[in-house]
């Protein structure tokens, strides 16, 4: 009888030998062999599933987008039931941080993609897509906050989520580079909230 595939496991195996040689490599070490190789599965393998090395990234910038939005989700089960916009935010942020070696892979993952895809408008449609998606979330939590009298009414909640989320990939890209250490990032988000909470 021959052996039951789990296609979507396969996926899932493919994408986190992606993060892992792009974590101790850089992301132009990955190339289809490289993650065969680390994968422990055939060349050929991979390219059942995925045809070139651009339809792989996208795969693994939608896998880690899931990945990122379940621990942000999981974080903030933990926090109990009633959460404030601000926490979710501060939770948000910790996640989107290369705060330690995983987030860092995806983090590089993200970035490489970021730079591939500015030279080609068929892997920046994703990019752009998820961007509108959580700055509009971001927006929204800001609103909320404000409702809520957590953060100040005169606040434009739109450019405030711009404004937060360029800073949490300014920090990224710190991070990165060593500008920043891990902490240094989380303390710059957190005085950056409290500088528009209500007192």
């Amino acid at each position: 009888m021959p052996k039951q595939v789990d296609h979507d496991e396969r996926r899932r195996h493919i994408a986190e030998a992606v993060l892992r040689v792009a974590g101790r490599h850089g992301l132009d070490r990955a190339t289809l062999r490289d993650v065969a190789v680390e994968a422990g599965i055939s060349l050929g393998a991979v390219q059942h599933y995925f045809r070139s090395k651009d339809e792989l990234l996208r795969h693994v910038i939608d896998y880690t987008g899931e990945r990122v939005t379940g621990r942000i989700t999981a974080g903030l089960g933990d926090l109990g039931e009633t959460v404030s916009a601000r926490a979710v935010l501060r939770v948000m942020a910790a996640e989107m941080l290369p705060l330690d070696a995983r987030r860092q892979a995806e983090r590089r993952v993200v970035q490489a993609f970021g730079v591939r895809a500015a030279d080609a408008p068929h892997l920046a449609e994703p990019l752009r897509e998820g961007y509108h998606w959580l700055h509009e979330r971001v927006a929204e939590l800001i609103g909320q906050a404000q409702r809520a009298g957590e953060l100040w009414p005169e606040l434009d909640a739109e450019r405030e989520s711009i404004a937060l989320l360029a800073m949490i990939e300014g920090l990224a890209f710190d991070i990165l580079l060593g500008v920043r250490d891990p902490d240094q990032a989380m303390a710059s988000v957190h005085y950056h909230l409290d500088r528009l909470a209500v007192r």
